[in-house]
C-alpha cells in the first residue's frame, strides 16, 4: 500500500503543538535536580511550538514575575516558544473604575516582564480561563461582560504599547464553542484569534469514528474564524478522558486526572491524542495545546474548593455537607509525587515526538492512503525538511510504501511508538530512531502504533564529550558545552576507566553542568545530546 505525500499550491500554515505549563509559577517550590533533570531537560528536548500558562495577573508580585522571567530564560526563550497567558480564575469587578484598574495593572505587569525582564515571547492573552470567573464557566452566561473586559484590556495594551493579541473565548466543551460564534459577531475588532478547549469524553480511546468526527468539528470553526478577516482557531487545551471520570471526590479531596492514567490504558490513549492533533492540523487549526506538561505537586492548591467543579460536587445532594480541602491535578506527561517520583507516563514517548517534529511556522502537507484505519498528517518546514506521522489503528502490522514525491531531500529517520511495548527509559530521554528510509522504501507499521518519519535532523556520527570532569563534595561537574546544537547532557558511570557510554551505564540526563553523585570512586563520562537527538553517533 502506498502513502502519498503532496502539497497544495497554497498550503495551510501551522503554528505548532505544545502544552499548558505552570513551571514558571511554581519555580520557588521546584527542587533544582527536578528542574534540571526533568522539567527543563525534557522541555528543551521536545521544544514545543507554543505554550500556555496561568499568568498575567493584575496583582502579580515583583518576586513572582522575576521567578517567571528566570524560568522563561531557561525554558521558553531557549526553545523560542511563543506564550499564551490567561489569568486562570478570579473575581468579577462591579464598577467601571475597578475593571479599568484591573486591566491597567495587567498591562503594567506585562510591560515589566517584556521591557524590563526581557520576556519577549508573550504572544496572546485571555482574560479568563474557560470563561471561569467567580464560578466555573460563569461568563458563558454573560458574554457581554467578557467583551467589556477585553475592550478595556485592548485599550490598556494599546496605551502601554503592548504587541500582545487577545484570544476569545477560551470556552471548553463542544456545547460552549458557540461562544465563539458570539465573539465573531461582537468582538472581532479587538480579537486577534479565536480559541476553544475540549476534553473528549463521548468517544473512548478505542473508538474508530472519532477522527472524522473531530476533523469536522474543527473544520466548522476554522472556516468561521478564517471568514472573519483571515483569523485563526487555536485549541487552547485538549485531552481525552473517560466519561464522568475526570474529577473524583473522596474525604475532602478533589482529584483531577485523566481516567486512562494508572489503569494500563495510558499507552493506548496516546493514539487518540495523536489523532486529535492530526485531525485538527488537517482541518486547518492553527495551534494545539495539550493539558498538561507536568503534574501539579501534592496537593498544590484548593483551587476547586470554592469555585468550579469542586463547588458543583459539594453542592450535589450526596456531598451536601462535604468540604473540599485539597485538589490533586495529575494530567502531566511526567509525574510529580511526594516521594520524588518524576517519571514519565507512557504517552510521553509518543507526544514528545509529535510536538518536537510538528513545528510551528510550517506548512501542512497532504498525506493520503486508501486505508481508513491509518490516520496521517505531515508538515514542511522553512528549510524544506518534512515530518510525517501515521497512526496505525489496526491490531496487526501493516506494510506501506512511502511515496514522498521528491520531498525527501535526504534519508528520512523513522521513530516508533508501539503502544503495546512503550520505548520508555527512566531518564525521560526520547527514543532514538529505529532506522532510515529513502523515497519509495517500505515501512512496517506496528500494531496500534504511531510512526514518525522525518528529514528534520542534522547528521552527527561522532561523540561530543564534556571536558574537565571533577568530583568534589558529592557532586560531579564539568565544563559547559556550547554551540553545535547542544541540547542537554547524558552522564555515565562505571568501575572501568576505559568504559564506553551506553544506555546500560547511564546515570542521569540534565541541562546543568553538575549533578549529585553517590560514589566518588567510579569513573564518569558526560556526552552532549544535540537538538536532533544525536548522542552516540552511528
Amino acid at each position: 500500500m502506498d502513502i502519498s505525500i503532496t502539497r497544495d499550491q497554497y498550503p495551510v500554515l501551522f503554528g505548532g503543538l505544545g502544552f499548558h505549563n505552570n513551571e514558571a509559577c511554581l519555580l520557588p517550590i521546584i527542587e533544582q535536580e527536578h528542574f534540571n533533570q526533568v522539567l527543563c531537560k525534557n522541555y528543551r528536548e521536545i521544544s514545543p511550538g507554543i505554550m500556555r500558562t496561568f499568568a498575567g495577573y493584575s496583582d502579580w508580585t515583583k518576586q513572582a514575575m522575576d521567578d517567571f522571567a528566570r524560568c522563561y530564560e531557561k525554558m521558553y526563550r531557549w526553545t523560542d516558544t511563543p506564550m499564551y497567558l490567561t489569568s486562570a480564575k478570579g473575581k468579577i469587578h462591579f464598577s467601571e473604575e475597578e475593571m479599568q484598574k484591573y486591566c491597567d495593572d495587567v498591562a503594567k505587569n506585562l510591560v515589566y516582564l517584556i521591557e524590563e525582564k526581557g520576556v519577549r515571547h508573550i504572544r496572546y492573552y485571555c482574560f479568563s480561563n474557560e470563561l471561569t470567573q467567580g464560578k466555573y464557566g460563569w461568563l458563558n452566561h454573560d458574554l457581554p461582560l467578557f467583551k467589556r473586559y477585553h475592550e478595556m484590556l485592548y485599550r490598556a495594551f494599546q496605551n502601554h504599547g503592548l504587541d500582545v493579541g487577545l484570544l476569545a473565548t477560551d470556552a471548553t466543551g463542544y456545547e460552549n464553542w458557540k461562544s465563539v460564534d458570539w465573539a465573531i459577531e461582537n468582538m472581532d475588532r479587538i480579537t486577534e484569534d479565536y480559541c476553544v478547549h475540549i476534553y473528549e469524553r463521548n468517544h473512548d480511546i478505542y473508538n474508530l469514528d472519532f477522527y472524522s468526527f473531530f476533523y469536522e468539528k474543527c473544520r466548522e470553526y476554522v472556516d468561521k474564524a478564517i471568514c472573519n478577516d483571515g483569523k485563526r482557531l487555536i485549541l487552547g487545551e485538549i485531552g481525552v478522558t473517560k466519561s464522568g471520570e475526570q474529577l473524583t471526590y473522596k474525604s475532602g479531596t478533589v482529584v483531577d486526572t485523566c481516567g486512562y492514567f494508572e489503569t494500563g490504558e495510558e499507552a493506548h490513549a496516546a493514539l487518540m491524542l495523536t489523532e486529535m492533533a492530526f485531525a485538527a492540523i488537517n482541518a486547518g487549526v492553527y495551534a494545539c495545546i495539550f493539558w498538561s506538561y507536568t503534574d501539579y505537586p501534592d496537593p498544590y492548591s484548593c483551587a476547586y474548593a470554592e469555585t468550579g467543579y469542586g463547588a458543583k460536587w459539594c453542592q450535589a445532594e450526596k456531598f451536601a455537607s462535604a468540604t473540599v480541602d485539597f485538589k490533586y491535578n495529575k494530567w502531566g506527561l511526567t509525574k510529580w509525587e511526594d516521594d520524588g517520583d518524576y517519571s514519565a507516563r507512557d504517552h510521553y514517548w509518543c507526544l514528545g515526538y509529535l510536538v518536537k517534529l510538528f513545528k510551528r511556522n510550517s506548512k501542512v502537507l497532504n498525506v493520503d492512503s486508501k486505508d481508513p484505519m491509518l490516520r496521517m498528517c505531515g508538515i514542511m518546514n522553512k528549510d524544506m525538511s518534512v515530518s510525517v506521522g501515521i497512526v496505525n489503528r489496526h491490531k496487526n502490522t501493516v506494510t506501506v510504501r512511502a511515496c514522498a514525491n521528491g520531498f525527501f531531500k535526504k534519508k528520512a529517520r523513522v521513530y516508533e511508538y508501539d503502544s503495546n511495548h512503550v520505548p520508555k527509559n527512566k531518564f525521560c530521554d526520547l527514543q532514538t530512531y529505529a532506522y532510515e528510509i529513502e523515497d519509495g522504501d517500505e515501512i512496517e507499521l506496528k500494531p496500534e502504533s504511531v510512526t514518525f518519519i522525518t528529514t528534520d535532523y542534522t547528521e552527527r556520527d561522532y561523540k561530543v564529550y564534556a571536558t574537565d570532569l571533577k568530583v568534589e563534595c558529592g557532586r560531579l561537574s564539568w565544563n559547559e558545552i556550547r554551540g553545535g546544537d547542544h541540547c542537554y547532557y547524558r552522564v555515565y558511570a562505571s568501575e572501568n576507566i576505559d568504559f564506553e557510554p551506553s544506555p546500560e551505564n547511564q546515570i542521569a540526563s540534565t541541562i546543568a553542568e553538575s549533578i549529585p553523585i553517590n560514589d566518588e570512586k567510579l569513573f564518569y563520562k558526560v556526552l552532549s545530546v544535540d537538538k536532533s537527538g544525536n548522542c552516540y553517533g552511528k
